[in-house]
């Protein structure tokens, strides 16, 4: 070999390096650009800002203060009534002895105040009460005062055969915050799910970036090195042109996937909330947790947890409440009153705490419906097909979720096999490329080989990227489906 051999190789060895260490610093260029974000903080983000999940914790907050608001209503209640003054000065039509109507003026001021203690009883609907009670009425006209009192009088209301809302709502409302805390996670799971795709759109975005970006470095390395060997003779004009294209394509993708990438980013931005300013993201490399193992049987007991299945507990339940309520509002009554205590009247103020009488008062009343020309009929008959209907979209629903988490196992299945694959497909076509750089280079290959030795790894690296998007995608599907976080092995998003 002789000294210009010698220098020759030596600069095409110089020029390989040089393209090496270019496509290295864009490579690094890209790594420094914009603000990273990773899959877990994307998707930690969105369940704690998406819109829909700020609708689900109101929600949720609502379901809760409803049955405080019940327990509450439950507990015993004071309250004090008065009326200072009532005072009135008019005239009034007065019937006399004789049948003819005088008019008198009156001047008149009642005045009274009273202090009642309740309880509520939820299992019979009666309501216990404590009541002390004073009204003072003065007589301007007549320069008279009088005085009625009740010292304490015990009174009980009891219906017997009525409809009893507090018995339901004891039943309903901690079953409404039982579906409004899962319907609060499955929002968060949803959000996750809407973040992983919304990271893998930037994920494809910035890979478009990274390839276009390396090749741009690579094809103007490689044209430098085609346009000596084009003088040397070793190469013919098409080869030139062919790289000056390849040259101008990375270049045309490269602003096509900086477009994607700024979308890709506003997207995300505006999901979590936020205003776009143009700020770019980009996201950290996700990994592949390939040892995952989710076992039928157990994400199957996960599905009794859906809120779709507790709301339809809760929709048989109501039809059930409603069908109670129909039968009894319409069906006979019974009421049963009674009150005992103390009371008094009289023109001081002392008899009527020091001497009061005795009172007693007890009612009971009801109602049959005699004729009603079939109407309880039909509306009970109307609310048993409510329920009906409640179980058997219970049991259509169950089956449907079954079906969803079925297929998403085998899914799970496939697609940790085929990311494996992927991976090492991708390796291969990137070592693959390499080689044919480097064999170009010493000008062993044509140049078709080494496009479509660089076309190959595009091609793969995206499949790669499209195989990892589809395995975070089943993954998180799978969560949202079971609301089961399989790589803890505990609830999710449970507090």
């Amino acid at each position: 070999m002789n000294v210009i051999d010698r220098l020759n190789r030596l600069h095409l060895w110089f020029l390989l390096l040089a393209l090496f260490l270019c496509t290295r610093v864009r490579a690094q260029e890209t790594e420094t650009r914009g603000t990273t974000i990773s899959l877990t903080e994307l998707q930690q983000a969105a369940t704690e800002r998406a819109e829909q999940v700020l609708i689900a914790e109101q929600q949720q907050r609502a379901a809760t203060l409803n049955l405080q608001a019940f327990e509450a209503g439950l507990r015993p209640r004071l309250d004090l009534a008065a009326t200072l003054p009532n005072y009135f000065r008019t005239s009034t039509e007065v019937t006399q002895d004789d049948g003819t109507i005088a008019f008198r003026e009156i001047e008149l001021n009642n005045s009274s105040a009273s202090l009642l203690a309740t309880q509520r009883i939820a299992g019979t609907g009666g309501l216990l009460g404590l009541e002390t009670l004073l009204q003072r009425t003065d007589n301007f006209a007549q320069e008279t005062k009088r005085y009625n009192g009740s010292p304490v009088r015990l009174t009980f209301q009891q219906p017997l055969m009525a409809f009893n809302p507090w018995k339901w709502d004891r039943r309903l409302l901690p079953m409404q915050v039982s579906v409004s805390d899962a319907a609060l996670r499955a929002a968060r799971a949803d959000a996750a799910l809407d973040a992983t795709a919304l990271f893998f759109d930037l994920v494809n975005a910035d890979q478009e970036r990274r390839i276009a970006e390396t090749n741009r470095a690579a094809n103007a390395t490689l044209f430098d090195i085609a346009a000596e060997r084009y003088e040397l003779g070793k190469i013919n004009r098409g080869d030139l042109v062919q790289l000056q294209l390849e040259q101008a394509s990375a270049e045309q993708n490269l602003l096509r996937a900086e477009r994607l990438v700024g979308r890709a980013s506003a997207n995300i931005l505006q999901y979590l909330g936020r205003a776009y300013n143009g700020e770019l993201l980009r996201p950290a490399a996700p990994d592949a947790r390939a040892g995952v193992d989710i076992p039928a049987a157990q994400a199957l007991t996960h599905l009794a947890d859906r809120p779709e299945l507790l709301q339809l507990q809760q929709r048989v339940l109501e039809a059930e409440r409603e069908a109670d309520r129909i039968r009894r509002d319409l069906g006979p009554r019974l009421d049963f009153n009674a009150s005992i205590g103390l009371i008094r009247n009289a023109d001081e103020l002392n008899p009527i705490y020091r001497d009061p009488q005795n009172e007693r008062v007890v009612s009971l009343t009801f109602a049959v419906p005699l004729l009603d020309w079939g109407e309880r009929q039909a509306l009970n008959r109307r609310a048993e097909t409510e329920v009906d209907l409640a179980r058997e979209l219970g049991r259509r629903r169950e089956n449907e979720l079954t079906g969803q988490l079925t297929q998403l196992l085998e899914q799970w299945r496939t697609v940790r096999e085929e990311l494996q694959l992927a991976i090492r497909i991708r390796d291969l076509a990137e070592e693959r490329f390499r080689i044919s750089q480097e064999s170009y280079t010493l000008g062993a290959i044509p140049l078709t080989d080494l496009t479509f030795a660089q076309q190959n790894r595009d091609l793969n690296t995206r499949a790669y990227a499209e195989t990892l998007r589809a395995y975070w995608l089943t993954y998180t599907s799978l969560e949202r489906l079971t609301l089961w976080d399989f790589i803890n092995d505990q609830p999710l998003y449970e507090k």
